[in-house]
């Protein structure tokens, strides 16, 4: 497939005018808590880390330390592979029947599914799998047609990669393992050429088994537990797993994922099969863990990027109507969420605000900083984890120290290499995550300052209380 020639022009045109606008918008919106996270991997660089592996925080680096670690910087590699992304999924269905139409209206569904119109301007660990996964399936197929060396090791740089991203990522070998089985490729299990790809991929994920040798194993068995974390089925968050996967990737589009991967298991095409078996695994996989504990939606993210294109050129066949419908339900909904977080024009209720996790963050650690007379004797802190990435990312040119106390075992535990005991803390309590700091901390003495609005539209988008914790001595 080559690009280049006209026939794809209307495709090019798409996939780069999203990316513009994207780029566009980039510098002005805060960063999310996830967003924010990974930046601060990028400012703390390490072999990996205890909720993920380290690649996320590798390319953040190099983005940011080529376009700055503001807003801009931080998006620029999830635009890259939202667009390279998109030529993937392109060339999956014009693979199948050589139809430029079919195979654009695929790439369409997938911009109007919601959620992919968020995780292609954030950078986390799933937007790198969407880098990946076919890349990783094209090559096997290759492998399966020409066993050539050139294929294996470009495998195991690809699985090594996966490795590196997310965890979640040693599923890819399941599908493998079953395709090459089911078409009695045996020879391939045997084959010398599979030695250096096996090789290669340990080599590239050295990084987190030595990070892991290092902290105890401590990423793994927090892994364990995040997906899976409980032994009780919970059919109530099982409901909400699921009610969630449908609207963040649109109501209309999300069914045609299922219907994608039931042609595409029928499907004689080696290359769609395979994909297929891939999406089975995956979505099977994360179904099972929704039972256990309420997934969130991007977990699944990898199923429906998948299947949404690919259900959309299968009800192609079926009716076209209903995909013009659903489609353009998405699109319209996406552009306006778009212009929504560029001029921020929708009036909502107070403390309901579509930017309350995004909106305001430079306010607040502008605020906070005020109450810091000697950085030596005094701190910020935060009481809640999905405080902590977003207020040190904005305190990051302020001198003060900041800290996140709780009673949870996370990243920022690693981070801290000194405990607060004995200075002077200014908490963040904000509309959604307040604490009592009496009652929560061991303090000589609690000084609660002014609360203040972050405002927008004339309502109030967070309300945030500063508390002085004098001679802090941990948690009661």
């Amino acid at each position: 497939m080559n690009l280049a020639n006209n026939p794809h022009k209307n495709f090019l045109y798409f996939i780069s005018f999203v990316a513009v606008l994207r780029l566009t918008l980039a510098p002005f919106v805060g960063l999310g808590v996830d967003e924010a996270h990974y930046v601060l991997y990028a400012l703390n660089l390490d072999l990996s880390y205890f909720d993920h592996p380290p690649l996320v925080g590798w390319v953040q680096y190099i983005f940011t330390s080529i376009f700055g670690s503001g807003e801009f910087g931080a998006r620029v590699a999830a635009i890259i592979i939202g667009f390279v992304t998109s030529i993937f999924i392109y060339q999956l269905i014009y693979d199948i029947n050589k139809n430029t139409s079919e195979a654009f209206i695929g790439v369409l569904a997938l911009h109007a599914s919601f959620l992919f119109n968020a995780l292609f301007i954030m950078l986390m660990p799933d937007t790198l799998l969407f880098l990946l996964i076919l890349p990783i399936i094209f090559t096997v197929i290759e492998i399966e047609k020409n066993n050539k060396l050139s294929a294996w090791i470009l495998l195991g740089v690809l699985l090594g990669l996966a490795g590196l991203s997310k965890y979640t990522a040693v599923l890819f070998i399941v599908p493998i393992i079953i395709y090459v089985l089911m078409r009695k490729r045996y020879d391939l299990f045997i084959t010398p050429k599979i030695i250096p790809s096996i090789a290669i991929a340990l080599i590239i994920i050295l990084p987190v088994i030595i990070w892991n040798i290092q902290n105890d194993w401590s990423s793994f068995a927090y892994q364990s537990a995040h997906v899976v974390g409980s032994n009780t089925i919970n059919w109530n968050g099982f409901v909400s797993s699921i009610g969630a996967q449908i609207g963040a990737y649109n109501p209309f589009l999300a069914p045609l994922a299922f219907y994608g991967l039931y042609k595409a298991l029928r499907s004689d095409n080696s290359t769609i099969f395979l994909t297929a078996l891939f999406g089975l695994v995956m979505i099977l996989f994360f179904t099972y863990a929704s039972l256990y504990k309420t997934a969130l939606p991007h977990w699944s993210a990898l199923f429906y990027m998948l299947f949404i294109p690919l259900g959309t050129y299968y009800m192609l066949q079926v009716s076209k109507k209903y995909l013009k419908f659903a489609i353009g339900f998405g699109l319209i909904l996406s552009t306006i969420a778009y212009a929504e977080l560029g001029f921020k024009f929708i009036p909502l209720p107070d403390h309901q605000s579509l930017h309350r996790d995004i909106y305001g963050w430079d306010i607040i650690m502008s605020k906070a900083n005020e109450h810091i007379i000697d950085a030596s004797t005094q701190a910020l802190a935060v009481t809640n984890w999905t405080l902590a990435s977003r207020a040190i990312y904005y305190n990051r040119n302020y001198d003060s120290n900041i800290y996140l106390i709780d009673d949870r075992k996370d990243q920022f535990d690693v981070w801290e290499k000194e405990k607060p005991v004995g200075k002077d803390l200014v908490i963040i309590n904000t509309h959604s995550f307040k604490r009592d700091i009496d009652k929560y901390m061991q303090c000589s003495k609690v000084i609660k300052h002014n609360k203040f609005d972050i405002m927008l539209n004339n309502s109030k988008v967070n309300t945030v209380e500063l508390v002085t914790c004098k001679n802090y001595q941990g948690l009661r």
